[in-house]
């Protein structure tokens, strides 16, 4: 595992990510969790759709009001603009297949009877998520099957094989949209965009002197509301937070630039290099030096 990754966000908090091309933007992934600079896939969103599986270990799905443990064979749909992370509990082995896709492959040209009638109403009012596991249901067991097929033909990309992909995550659709508003999370919760909010200012001012009670105010809440919002939705401190996303911005500076180990600690809100080095290792495992030598980051989009 010499390859680490990392999520990159705008100023919004949205991630930047290219998936698959212009002209079929759906990538498909099989990675490791632990492949993560900080051995997670940390909060974020993006206006893509999403459908991950579980294959090897145990992963924990974190969305803006609940959580959720998934074993081998279990996965979870995303919506568009949805909040969510994965982490490993175990810190072992977490291995799994993701899909990440423009709703227009689905819904066509703008304007079109699948834009109007189907893919826009559920991304506006449809359900925010869905937990499935094939175990449990015939539906499941479908929405697993046809991932499956959805997977295999995006990543062996044969002759035509975007008609494949769009028919498999086209059934998964209609089932998710039959499916819709069963237990499966509200839409852009007021609790889920002061999220939003918040952790767009981090990113905006990771580099600076912060502290919760700034942060509160960017969401024009009180203090002890930012830190119950923080403990119930990411299951962390404000400050704690903030402290891995500053190592994840170090490290993509570590590989992309040739600026002084210092210089980054700086950069990235440490005004001490000597207790920037200490949490780099204690996050990554390794020290700032080594991490630069040993890893680089993946390219843009998805391997």
């Amino acid at each position: 595992m010499e390859v680490l990754y990392s999520v990159t966000k705008d100023k919004k908090g949205k991630e930047t990510l290219t998936h698959g091309t212009s002209l079929f933007p759906c990538g498909a992934y099989n990675r490791d969790i632990r492949q993560y600079i900080t051995g997670e896939i940390p909060p974020h969103w993006h206006h893509d759709m999403e459908i991950f599986l579980l294959t090897e270990g145990s992963a924990r799905i974190s969305f803006a009001d609940s959580q959720y443990d998934l074993q081998p064979g279990e996965g979870f749909f995303a919506n568009s603009g949805v909040l969510h992370g994965v982490s490993c509990p175990s810190g072992t082995v977490c291995r799994y297949h993701s899909m990440v896709f423009d709703p227009a492959i689905l819904s066509g040209a703008p304007g079109s009877a699948y834009e109007l009638l189907y893919l826009r109403p559920f991304m506006e009012q449809g359900a925010s998520f869905r937990i499935y596991r094939p175990q449990d249901s015939e539906k499941d067991e479908r929405i697993a099957r046809l991932f499956a097929s959805a997977f295999d033909a995006c990543s062996q990309k044969t002759d035509g094989y975007e008609f494949a992909v769009r028919s498999f995550l086209s059934q998964i659709f209609l089932i998710l949209r039959e499916d819709s508003g069963t237990g499966s999370g509200s839409k852009n919760s007021q609790q889920e965009l002061r999220m939003k909010q918040m952790l767009s200012w981090l990113d905006k001012h990771y580099m600076e002197e912060i502290t919760t009670a700034q942060l509160a105010d960017a969401a024009g809440i009180c203090v002890r509301e930012c830190q119950r919002s923080f403990s119930n939705i990411l299951h962390t401190t404000p400050i704690r937070y903030l402290n891995r996303r500053r190592i994840t911005i170090a490290a993509e500076f570590l590989v992309s630039t040739d600026l002084p180990v210092s210089e980054i600690a700086l950069c990235c809100g440490f005004d001490n290099p000597s207790y920037f080095a200490k949490q780099f290792k204690a996050i990554t495992g390794m020290t700032p030096k080594d991490y630069r030598k040993k890893c680089s980051l993946a390219p843009a989009s998805y391997e």
